[in-house]
């Protein structure tokens, strides 16, 4: 039986986002609802007096929500006029710093089948997106908290006069728009602190049902506003103390004028106990104590004044306003995408190379193709989960529980591998409940091998280096003879088995899958598809042009070669220094090397291995190992870059060369074959001759700069052609959905 009632049926909500000075974290919210899975919503975002780039934001979103201004810091004034905007059944309050589960509008829409439902709200995730914030809350008519167990049942505490009731979280909280226009939604006097609790305690008094829905899921973050600082030290206490003052005094008179004036006077002795706490222990300063002290006097006085106030008006609704005539539902669209989950151990910005890098891009073109994506990666501390950029990032860390059972049945070794991949099988678990189609993994580690097992999922394999295609360019495996047989042998054997029935399969060029074929003896090419690697256009990122690039090159009258990669054998660093010491008389030429800091030993090494002293270069800069920033500079600043590597699977540097407008030299050899042509740099068939040819090649374009601008011309054409973030992105997307239907079929 499907647990959600059709969409026919499904009450229509207004989804309102208060806001005040949070810019840089509105557009997340606004994106995680804009992935919500829901027939039919709105958005209304109230942004307050912000002076940040708040409107800017919203401005991004012109026509797809609706925008309205507030112009006091008053949360509940806020949310009244995005009451008095929503056009559908069910108002739903999110916070700016806050983003809903895909289902979340699903489970709290089961509840108002109930025509004396008022209120419902779900269980709330912290800023660490695996522990409860708050889940069910119960409150007493002097505005304390409780919190009981998960199965507590509040239906009983559901009747006028109530000493208890159910309380929600505003930023998980869903009220019947007739039921708040009823009550007059909220009372301005609450401009922080207490709001959603009087709401759901006049709608209990007027006869109205609160519920919770645990499965109704926000993950909420922890951001510094303009009454606490981002370590949660109030910066003022006087709206929250009007409004606890104001809340006792209100609605505690039933409970008689002693029990008032006593939780009065502990209310006010706590928060005067812990300013002096805080300034005790350093954590305020005396002088701020002081002010917060002002403030608790300051803010009693006028919550009183005002409760009495209101009581001697006999004022019983909130200050909505009656005259409501909102504009018609502005329906958000629903989402037609897939979700899927990108595993990899790294991520940017912690670590931008390699399989990393590709997953960080490749997140990034899904995401502005409309995809829903999730990228699972190694936390280095705890575990965590967060929704940034627009990308859902979840970090995991080793799981022992599974781990032999995964080992047994994948012959892959228990301890590091298995327990990563049970991690990541828990965490894949976890997000099916998002609604989770596919799931890729790279080759490397096998990181997510079970998920080809797993009937609910598509599984995609990304061909990257394996062990197998590692092992001739790592001598210590065979030298460490233990460690090579438990456990490079047992990777090559799983990355084989895997090879032979994985039903998808991801490769970035030809190259590597003829590779992987030879060495791991499997034939994969009818289950591969070959799209090509993107990098951004790291000229355009610059400001410049090809021509204006050749200009800067001109006037400085040097060319300027770069080689960047870690100085292994593999990657041909010796070739590309054996150039730089033959041309290292000529002024007009630099070279550059980034990727390996150049310390004694290693230019020691080096000097014994290939006859080259690199400290004896005086043409020659090390810039050592250099974040992705200064690498991209790196790229812009040269003019050619050399890329001798003696394999590559496909050649993600000479892109980046090429995205700069430099021209590559190559070994014809692995992935740049299929990238570098006639027009964007040379190959060549030998190391012998990459040495000679481009020393010659170099030196002729130190004196004809016409002939390098055309190379570079021709280099900058052809990545823009074939080899941007967004080509890259759609061809992706295309064999996801592939992956998707087969699976489907099957």
């Amino acid at each position: 039986m499907n647990r959600f009632p059709p969409d026919a049926q499904c009450p229509s909500f207004s989804i309102v986002i208060n806001t005040l000075n949070r810019g840089t974290l509105l557009g997340d919210a606004i994106q995680g609802v804009l992935q919500l899975d829901y027939p039919s919503f709105e958005l209304i975002v109230v942004n307050g007096p912000s002076t940040d780039n708040s409107e800017e934001v919203l401005g991004a979103w012109h026509g797809r929500i609706k925008h309205l201004r507030c112009d006091v810091p008053n949360l509940s004034v806020s949310r009244n006029v995005g009451i008095e905007a929503a056009a559908g059944d069910i108002v739903a309050f999110l916070d700016d710093d806050a983003v809903p589960h895909p289902l979340w509008l699903r489970y709290l829409a089961r509840h108002y089948a109930n025509p004396a439902t008022g209120g419902v709200g779900g269980f709330t995730i912290d800023n660490t997106g695996v522990r409860w914030q708050v889940r069910k809350t119960v409150c007493d008519r002097f505005g304390n908290a409780f919190f009981p167990e998960d199965l507590f049942d509040e239906r009983p505490l559901n009747f006028p006069g109530s000493p208890l009731y159910p309380s929600l979280l505003g930023t998980n909280s869903s009220f019947r728009t007739a039921a708040l226009r009823e009550i007059g939604g909220f009372d301005h006097t609450f401009a922080y602190l207490l709001d959603e609790t009087d709401v759901c305690l006049r709608l209990v008094d007027a006869g109205w049902h609160i519920h919770y829905e645990p499965a109704a899921m926000v993950f909420h973050q922890f951001a510094e506003s303009h009454i606490r600082s981002h370590t949660r030290k109030p910066k003022t206490l006087y709206p929250s103390v009007v409004s606890k003052t104001y809340f006792i005094n209100r609605h505690g008179q039933k409970e008689g004028f002693g029990k008032v004036a006593e939780q009065l006077a502990a209310y006010r002795n706590e928060l005067l106990r812990a300013n002096a706490w805080l300034a005790d222990h350093g954590d305020i300063s005396s002088q701020h104590r002081v002010q917060l002290d002002l403030d608790v006097e300051q803010g009693s006085e006028d919550g009183l004044r005002r409760s009495y106030e209101a009581i001697g008006a006999g004022k019983a609704r909130g200050d909505l306003r009656r005259d409501i005539a909102p504009e018609p539902l502005m329906s958000v669209q629903r989402p037609k995408g897939m979700r899927v989950a990108l595993v990899s151990q790294g991520f940017p910005p912690e670590n931008d190379a390699g399989i990393a890098r590709w997953t960080g891009l490749l997140a990034t073109g899904l995401r502005d193709l409309g995809i829903a994506v999730h990228v699972i990666t190694r936390a280095d501390g705890e575990p965590f989960r967060r929704f940034q950029g627009g990308i859902w990032h979840h970090g995991v860390s080793r799981q022992p529980a599974n781990a032999a059972r995964i080992a047994g049945r994948y012959g892959v070794p228990e301890s590091g591998v298995a327990e990563w991949m049970a991690a990541i099988m828990q965490e894949i678990d976890f997000l099916k409940t998002f609604g989770l189609d596919l799931v890729s993994f790279p080759i490397w580690d096998l990181e997510a091998l079970p998920v080809i097992d797993d009937p609910d999922l598509a599984a995609v394999v990304s061909l990257h280096t394996t062990y197998g295609l590692a092992r001739p360019y790592k001598p210590e495996w065979s030298e460490r003879i233990i460690h090579g047989r438990a456990f490079v042998d047992r990777m090559i054997a799983a990355e084989s088995a895997l090879l032979a029935r994985a039903p998808a399969i991801l490769a970035n060029s030809g190259a590597i899958v003829s590779e992987i074929e030879q060495i791991h003896g499997v034939a994969v090419g009818e289950s591969a598809r070959i799209v090509p690697h993107g990098t951004p256009d790291l000229l355009a990122a610059a400001g410049l042009t090809v021509e204006a690039k050749a200009r800067q090159r001109d006037q400085a009258g040097v060319l300027k070669v770069l080689f960047a990669g870690r100085f292994e054998p593999r990657k041909g660093y010796d070739l590309a220094l054996r150039v730089a010491a033959r041309l290292a008389d000529d002024p007009r030429i630099r070279f550059s090397f980034a990727g390996t800091s150049l310390t004694d030993s290693v230019a020691k090494d080096i000097r014994r291995q290939f006859g080259v002293d690199p400290r004896s270069l005086a043409n020659a800069t090390f810039h050592g190992d250099v974040d992705r920033t200064t690498l991209d500079r790196l790229f812009v600043e040269h003019d050619v870059v050399m890329m001798p590597s003696r394999f590559e699977s496909f050649g993600l540097v000479a892109i980046e060369a090429m995205s700069a407008g430099a021209p590559v030299l190559a070994l014809d050899r692995g992935g740049p074959t299929e990238i570098i042509d006639a027009s964007a740099g040379y190959l060549f068939a030998t190391e012998d001759a990459f040495v000679a040819d481009a020393c010659k090649l170099i030196a002729r374009w130190a004196q004809d700069r016409a002939s390098l601008t055309r190379f570079a011309e021709g280099a900058y054409d052809t990545f823009r052609k074939r080899y941007t973030v967004a080509a890259m992105a759609e061809g992706v997307a295309e064999f996801y959905r592939s992956a998707i239907s087969q699976g489907s079929a099957r």
